[in-house]
């Protein structure tokens, strides 16, 4: 069992508020970066029934869970060491919705927590793996999902490759389509919502995100 100061420290290191607006431009400062994957896993009768996550940790963040979480000071994580870290990456990351976020429609598919979540090392950096599910299997036939992975808080970035977003056993007509959104209007778009705020209005909890209209995202859709 970990102690609650290792718990804050870790969920601490994957989710904390670093976002600062300044002279009229936003500024983000992730800390701690991600090589990510999904995989968007469905059925041919067009309905997705699966997501799953795979994150390669950057080697500095790496570095500094091994030195938290190698009890027996053998310079690796062992098979308990590893299910620690991702006991811990579980319960940290849980109020953030596990940084998986499914919208049909623009608005969001609640999504199921993962039954557990896995961790790996491997060439000097920890691999975290889970599946989330949603409460029901979602129908493209009744129109597109939009998929993305990110930390509402911006302190945690994550970098898809072109292949980032997979489509698993979905039918052949089904497709995804990436959107990489540029930084700079990216902050433009999230300053000019800001501004458009009235004099008596302030932020709504689900509106203007910056992490959400920075993050790289996937539209999945079929025929």
């Amino acid at each position: 069992m970990r102690s609650s100061a290792q718990r804050a420290a870790l969920g601490a290191s994957l989710a904390a508020w670093l976002l600062a607006a300044a002279t009229g431009t936003a500024e983000a400062h992730p800390h701690v970066f991600a090589d990510a994957r999904m995989e968007i896993v469905g059925d041919k009768a067009e309905r997705v029934e699966a997501i799953r996550n795979i994150w390669r940790m950057d080697e500095m963040f790496s570095t500094s869970v091994v030195v938290d979480y190698d009890k027996n000071k053998n310079s690796i994580l062992d098979d308990d060491e590893l299910q620690a870290v991702a006991d811990t990456v579980k319960e940290s990351i849980a109020e953030y919705s596990f940084y998986t976020f499914v919208q049909k429609g623009g608005a969001p598919v609640k999504m199921k927590p993962p039954e557990e979540i896995r961790a790996l090392f491997q060439d000097g950096q920890l691999l975290i793996f889970f599946e989330m599910k949603p409460e029901a299997p979602i129908d493209l036939k009744g129109g597109p999902i939009t998929v993305a992975a990110f930390d509402e808080t911006f302190f945690t970035a994550f970098q898809f490759a072109d292949d980032g977003f997979q489509l698993v056993d979905l039918a052949p007509s089904c497709k995804a389509a990436v959107t990489v959104p540029d930084e700079d209007e990216a902050a433009q778009q999230w300053m000019a919502s800001i501004a458009a705020l009235g004099p008596d209005q302030t932020v709504p909890e689900d509106g203007v995100n910056y992490a959400q209209v920075l993050a790289t995202r996937a539209e999945i859709k079929c025929g």
